[in-house]
């Protein structure tokens, strides 16, 4: 696994005073976070519904709504993304950064073959020959574990199962190797088993492809097998973060501390009630 984070190399991502604002009463969602991710590093973004997760992800690759207002700093690879407009950063996405969505079936075109969907990502950015990028899809859907790949690349969408789209979104993801992947939330809507295998998958692919990763997810134990730093999202501020065994292990923050307990069910007795953040809240305040 290729995790580098930390070495003092300039970080690929740097997320400065990050605000973010929506509608005429220009309500903050994002209160003025800042992080950074280096070249090839795992960040996980952990967090309740809410917090702020994938809007910060959204302004990061540009793609908020209209009525959205974004001030501070996004620098990628050096280059400030905050001000620019479709037409500066669409070079940008699908080339040096891609998104991984958490439901395939909004990110693929229902009425266009997959392999179509895949080889526009191509022929925008490597300005390929058709018959090259067929190829090239079709090589690539093989690389992400789709059996019979020619049969995925002409098929549908609502053809293809919940983990076979993903992988197609994955592969969509990746095929140009980006420096930067987002995943937000890119399990949840599969099978248990499916799930681990696009999370094997995955992690293979971002090693092959040397991308750097920002992982949002609900789920701490595949934030601790895949990234090595975590953030700790609530109410659009990061109220906690450091190295997974770190915060994982050692919480500082209230809210961590219950996001951790809430996710250790097997250490609630049969017929004992759940745990919740707010348990942990009122236990702070009582100390």
């Amino acid at each position: 696994m290729n995790r580098s984070g930390g070495d003092g190399t300039t970080p690929l991502l740097q997320v400065t005073d990050l605000r973010i604002e929506f509608g005429r009463s220009r309500r903050e969602v994002v209160h003025g976070i800042s992080f950074s991710l280096e070249p090839g590093e795992r960040l996980g973004l952990i967090g309740e519904s809410g917090s702020g997760k994938t809007v910060t992800a959204l302004a990061v690759m540009g793609l908020l709504a209209e009525n959205a207002s974004v001030t501070g700093s996004i620098r990628l690879a050096g280059r400030e993304l905050v001000g620019l407009g479709d037409k500066d950063l669409a070079p940008l996405r699908g080339a040096l950064m891609s998104m991984v969505f958490q439901e395939p079936m909004t990110a693929l075109d229902p009425t266009m073959p997959v392999g179509r969907q895949v080889a526009e990502v191509l022929l925008l950015h490597q300005h390929l020959p058709r018959g090259a990028a067929r190829g090239r899809v079709v090589d690539v859907l093989g690389e992400v574990g789709l059996e019979d790949p020619e049969r995925v690349a002409d098929a549908y969408p609502h053809a293809l199962s919940g983990g076979q789209r993903q992988r197609v979104v994955v592969a969509m993801a990746l095929i140009n190797r980006p420096d930067l992947v987002i995943c937000d939330e890119p399990t949840t809507a599969l099978d248990v088993t499916v799930q681990a295998r696009v999370l094997k998958l995955l992690d293979a692919e971002l090693d092959a492809v040397g991308a750097s990763c920002l992982f949002i997810s609900h789920d701490l134990a595949v934030v601790s097998q895949l990234c090595e730093r975590v953030l700790v999202m609530l109410d659009g501020a990061i109220v906690e973060q450091g190295s997974v065994a770190q915060v994982f292990t050692a919480p500082t923050h209230p809210y961590t501390r219950g996001l951790v307990a809430t996710a250790r069910l097997d250490a609630v007795a049969p017929g004992e009630r759940l745990p919740t953040v707010e348990d942990y809240y009122a236990r702070q305040d009582r100390t």
